[in-house]
Parts: C-alpha cells; structure tokens; sequence
C-alpha cells in the first residue's frame, strides 16, 4: 500500500523554532563591552575590568538559573564558587 495521497501538502521538517532576543539579552550584548571599553579607557587595569565583567556575567547567569528553576545549576554554580574561593581540590577529601 502507497503512503502517497494526491493532494496532500509534503511533509515539512521538524526544527526547533527561533526565538527572538529580548530586551534584557540584547540590553547584556551592547552593555558589556561598552562597560568594559569604559572602565578600560577610564585607566582600570584590563584584568582588573575582565574579572569585574566575568563576576557580572556568573551572577546573571546564577539569577536566570535560579529564575528558572534551574536548582542544579544553582547548586553546581555555588558549589565551584566555594570551592574556588576555599582553595579546596574538588577530589581531596
């Protein structure tokens, strides 16, 4: 028996759809560098405006993951952030 039907549209394939940027990811894009070209032409130390920049971007990534349910990422993010402010070896024990 033929699958074929005359008439009938073709299948389409199946893609996750795209969604638009928001105002607040587009808002992060544009701000960042220009808080960092900023900082950097004002004489901040460019490792010094790296780390600043990278601290901003782990505590946004932390608040969405907490606004999102994402409670094993929260708990992974904290769990790093202690032990790398501690100094301890994930594996000592």
């Amino acid at each position: 028996m033929s699958m074929h039907r005359p008439g009938a549209p073709a299948p389409q394939p199946s893609r996750p759809v795209a969604r638009p940027l928001t105002a607040a990811q587009i808002c992060g894009i544009v701000v960042f560098p220009l808080l960092g070209a900023g900082l950097a032409l004002a004489s901040m130390p460019v490792a010094d405006v790296l780390t600043l920049l990278a601290g901003c971007g782990a505590i946004g990534a932390a608040t969405i993951a907490a606004a999102g349910g994402g409670r094993r990422l929260l708990t992974t993010l904290a769990t790093t952030a202690v032990r790398a402010t501690v100094g301890t070896d994930a594996d000592a024990k």
